[in-house]
C-alpha cells in the first residue's frame, strides 16, 4: 500500500473541508411562499461542498498537473456525483439526513448543523418529488453501506470518479480530452489504490464484491443526475441559478 499518497490525501481532504465556510453559517433556509427563491436556495447548499471538493482537488498533484481544458473538463462532467459519494459519509440512516463535513470525523455533529440538516431535508420535499428524493436517499444509503465509515474509502473513490471519462449522462456532447490516456491511467491509479485498500480492510472477495456495487452505484447517480437535471429545467429559470452551479448542471 502507498500510505504515504493516502497520508497526502486525507491530509489535502481535510484543509479542503476547511477551506471555506459552512453552508449553515452563510445561507437561511426559512421556508418562503416564493418557489423560485426555494429552488434557488436548495441549489445553492451544494454550491459550498462544490467549492471544497475543488480544493480539495487542487491539493492533488496529479490532478493539478493536467492542463487547464481537461481539468475544466472533469470538474463540469464529474462533480455533481462527486458531491453525492462525499455525502454519504457524514449520512444519517435513520433520521435520512446527511450533515456538512468538516473534515474532522471525530467531530461531534453540531446542533446548529443538524438543524441546517432537517431545513436542508424539508427544502428537497418541498422543492422535488417524492421519486427524486427516494433514488437520492436510496443512493445514500448503499455508498453509506459500502464505505463503512471510512473517510479514506471515499476520498479514494472521489478521485477514482474524477478521472472518469463519459460519467454524466447529461450531456451527450461531453468534450474530448486532450490527453485521455493519462487520464484513463490516473483513473486506473486510483482505482487500483482504493481496491488495494478496500483488500486491506477485508478480504479480497469483499473488496472484489464492493467494486461490483461501486459501479452499479455509478449506474444510479448517472440517472439521478439525468432526473434531477430534466426536473430543475421543467420548474426553475436557470438564469436565477449561481453561474458556478449552471456549469455544474450543464445549463451553460
Amino acid at each position: 500500500m502507498d500510505w504515504l499518497c493516502i497520508r497526502n490525501i486525507q491530509d489535502a481532504y481535510s484543509s479542503a473541508s476547511r477551506s471555506v465556510p459552512s453552508a449553515s453559517s452563510m445561507l437561511s433556509l426559512e421556508l418562503t411562499s416564493d418557489k423560485m427563491s426555494s429552488y434557488t436556495n436548495s441549489i445553492d447548499i451544494h454550491n459550498f461542498t462544490m467549492i471544497k471538493i475543488i480544493n480539495f482537488l487542487k491539493q492533488i498533484p496529479d490532478f493539478e498537473q493536467l492542463n487547464d481544458s481537461d481539468r475544466l473538463i472533469l470538474v463540469k462532467y464529474n462533480l455533481c456525483s462527486l458531491n453525492l459519494i462525499r455525502a454519504s459519509l457524514t449520512f444519517d440512516t435513520i433520521r435520512e439526513l446527511y450533515y456538512e463535513d468538516d473534515g474532522d470525523a471525530y467531530n461531534p455533529v453540531s446542533s446548529n448543523n443538524k438543524a441546517f440538516a432537517e431545513q436542508c431535508k424539508s427544502l428537497y420535499i418541498l422543492c422535488y418529488s417524492y421519486e427524486l428524493n427516494r433514488l437520492f436517499f436510496n443512493i445514500l444509503h448503499t455508498i453509506h453501506g459500502l464505505i463503512d465509515n471510512d473517510p479514506i474509502i471515499v476520498q479514494l473513490l472521489m478521485l477514482s470518479m474524477i478521472f472518469l471519462k463519459g460519467l454524466s449522462s447529461v450531456d451527450s456532447q461531453e468534450p474530448i480530452l486532450d490527453d485521455s490516456k493519462h487520464v484513463f491511467y490516473l483513473h486506473s491509479k486510483y482505482t487500483d489504490l482504493l481496491f488495494r485498500y478496500l483488500i486491506k480492510q477485508s478480504s479480497f472477495n469483499t473488496a472484489v464484491i464492493k467494486m461490483m456495487h461501486f459501479v452499479e452505484v455509478f449506474m444510479k447517480i448517472q440517472r439521478l443526475s439525468k432526473d434531477f437535471h430534466q426536473e430543475i429545467k421543467s420548474k426553475i429559470d436557470v438564469s436565477y441559478i449561481n453561474p458556478l452551479m449552471r456549469s455544474f448542471l450543464h445549463f451553460t
